[in-house]
């Protein structure tokens, strides 16, 4: 039994934890998952079924990219989606979907993301399917600390990138 108890300890530590359930008010859409550095969050993409918005989306801008927004956020144990909440862009250009960016919304508020793009770290979007309107996609790279993000972002300083792999399943709704 003495052994058995520090490898039964050790599997629970390493298994993530289970998200909570969606309050009666909201559906999935679709799930993501994220390894940031050493961390691991299991995220739902929610639909708010009393606004029937939903927190994914596919958009045609001017009438020539297809863009996709997809946002997983965690669950708190009320079942409300929060934080933290990642948020992916892609669009497509030339015949080819690529990222635009992604930003982390942890607890160091919406002025202060880990990014990946135009303002934070290198990333790409390194698998993408898309078949009828379900989509899904493997997204690599490493984020940066931002400060001022609703003003004017620059990296914070003093931080270090922090490896990521973002992966999304989600059922889209039909294009407007």
């Amino acid at each position: 039994m003495t052994r058995f108890f520090p490898a039964l300890a050790a599997l629970a530590l390493a298994t993530p934890l289970a998200a909570a359930d969606l309050a009666d008010r909201y559906t999935a859409m679709g799930t993501m998952t994220a390894q940031i550095g050493g961390e691991t969050l299991d995220l739902v993409i929610p639909y708010d079924t009393e606004k029937e918005r939903g927190s994914a989306e596919q958009k045609m801008i001017m009438s020539q990219f297809l863009t996709i927004n997809v946002l997983g956020m965690a669950v708190d144990e009320n079942g409300e989606p929060g934080r933290p909440m990642l948020q992916v862009t892609l669009q497509k250009r030339m015949g080819d979907m690529g990222l635009l960016s992604a930003e982390l919304f942890d607890d160091q508020g919406y002025d202060a993301p880990l990014a990946m793009g135009a303002d934070g770290g290198t990333g790409e979007l390194s698998e993408f399917t898309m078949e009828s309107d379900t989509a899904s996609g493997v997204v690599t790279g490493e984020f940066l600390r931002l400060t001022g993000y609703t003003s004017e972002p620059k990296v914070a300083e003093g931080v270090a990138p922090e490896p990521a792999r973002i992966e999304w399943r989600v059922d889209l709704p039909p294009l407007e």
